[in-house]
């Protein structure tokens, strides 16, 4: 299991300290644990991060006709509705094109008129045998040849009115203006076969919703999915909190300085316009919460690793230790509860505490719920005004065990130890009286 790792360190701290102070005065007595009391409270799981606005979807006005601009209507930061004007180019171009094409379907028509009239005269022909079959069939041919250029003339004059309705470029949905990238009097040039679909004249987005961009360390992201609740502050807004979800977390993770981070987008509700693309954030995710629980320091609570260390901090039997918490490495602990994530929330099954019944200390298996990494929720094992000890963890002893052989080695610790060390091996702490 890993533990939390600022209580550990607060508790090996204390442990160099204890340690030190006995190389110094060697006749201390044995060290007093501290204990801790079930109390009753309320408990709260929330993920920290930092990140940025950004709108949902932003658009890039573009246009795919080419020429002067006359005529600009629309300044970066302005609201716009659908179909509002915001820029047209010089039409006379695509004016004169669609004149053609309109010439050139009339003429196709009357070329179709007039090929249907000589192929009706060539059939009461050819019934008096006055041309013959192939000649017919030429007719024939040309009947569908000007259908085809009177369908081809068509098609052009379409797409020459497309182009000049193309020099009046108008906003796809209502947003506001981001960016403006010409200015009046500008030629641009947008080829039809532009594969880039033409110059970019304008990007806009609907800022009524905007969403924060914000990246969660890894050790975190297990307690995050779509829909947990986000409080999001902002510097220019000190004094309030704009709520948001989460919408997605993105499955590619970025790794930053060596910390590997993962992007979460949560959507964020703007109707007052108060958020803006750019801005930083802070967003505090609040992922479980419960009111009114039971509740220990995460320090108290003991697993399997830890019976041996126990056994010998308390003058125990290993065996009949394992024996009292019920074999803890075979427990599972209380399912999830409705809305937790797996086990992100919690420190699974199998623990235990050394509980206090008057001057007695009692192995005790314990049943936990979420936790905080400070506190934990106690569901089963325990009662309220339960005290229990704070004792060591077997990482803590491993590193007390290792203190202890560097200064054998080295003579003590230069400066507080008083008198060189013996050869004699280091001793475990003695039992407590019982």
């Amino acid at each position: 299991m890993r533990w939390p790792e600022f209580p550990v360190r607060r508790a090996w701290a204390a442990a160099l300290l204890a340690f030190v102070a006995a190389c110094g005065a060697p006749e201390a007595p044995a060290p007093r644990y501290e204990s801790a009391t079930v109390t009753r409270g309320d408990l709260a799981v929330t993920v920290e991060a930092s990140g940025v606005i950004e709108p949902v979807a932003t658009v890039e006005v573009k246009s795919k006709a080419s020429g002067e601009i006359l005529e600009l209507g629309a300044e970066t930061g302005d609201a716009v509705e659908k179909g509002r004007l915001l820029v047209r180019i010089d039409p006379r171009t695509p004016q004169n094109r669609v004149d053609q094409a309109q010439a050139e379907v009339n003429a196709a028509a009357q070329r179709q008129a007039t090929a249907q009239t000589q192929l009706a005269r060539g059939q009461k022909l050819r019934e008096n045998a006055w041309i013959n079959q192939s000649e017919l069939e030429a007719l024939e041919l040309e009947v569908a040849n000007t259908r085809a250029q009177a369908v081809a003339a068509r098609v052009e004059l379409e797409n020459a009115r497309i182009a000049l309705e193309d020099t009046e470029v108008r906003a796809p949905a209502g947003g506001t203006i981001l960016t403006r990238l010409v200015e009046r009097g500008q030629v641009i040039s947008s080829p039809t076969q532009d594969v880039g679909g033409g110059t970019l004249l304008l990007t806009m987005a609907d800022l009524t919703r905007v969403r924060a961009r914000v990246r969660v360390d890894e050790t975190d992201i297990g307690k995050l999915a779509a829909g947990v609740p986000a409080r999001i502050h902002v510097a220019a807004y000190p004094g309030r909190a704009f709520g948001g979800t989460v919408e997605k977390i993105e499955p590619q993770a970025v790794v930053d300085q060596n910390v590997t981070l993962f992007a979460v987008l949560i959507n964020v509700a703007n109707e007052d316009g108060l958020l803006r693309p750019g801005m930083n954030v802070d967003v505090v995710f609040d992922v479980a919460r419960r009111d009114a629980v039971l509740t220990l320091p995460v320090m108290a609570l003991r697993a399997a690793r830890d019976i041996d260390a126990t056994a010998g901090i308390l003058g125990l039997d290993a065996q009949e230790l394992r024996a009292a918490v019920g074999r803890p490495e075979a427990r599972t602990g209380r399912p999830a509860r409705s809305g937790e994530r797996g086990g992100a929330l919690s420190l699974g099954g199998g623990l235990w505490v050394v509980a206090l019944e008057g001057d007695r200390e009692v192995p005790t298996p314990v049943e936990t719920g979420i936790t905080d990494l400070d506190r934990v929720e106690i569901t089963g094992g325990l009662a309220e005004g339960d005290a229990v000890l704070l004792l060591p963890t077997a990482s803590l002893v491993e590193v007390q065990q290792q203190i202890r052989d560097v200064t054998s080695r080295r003579g003590g610790i230069p400066g507080l130890t008083p008198r060189p060390a013996t050869a004699t091996p280091p001793q475990s702490p003695p039992p407590r009286e019982r």
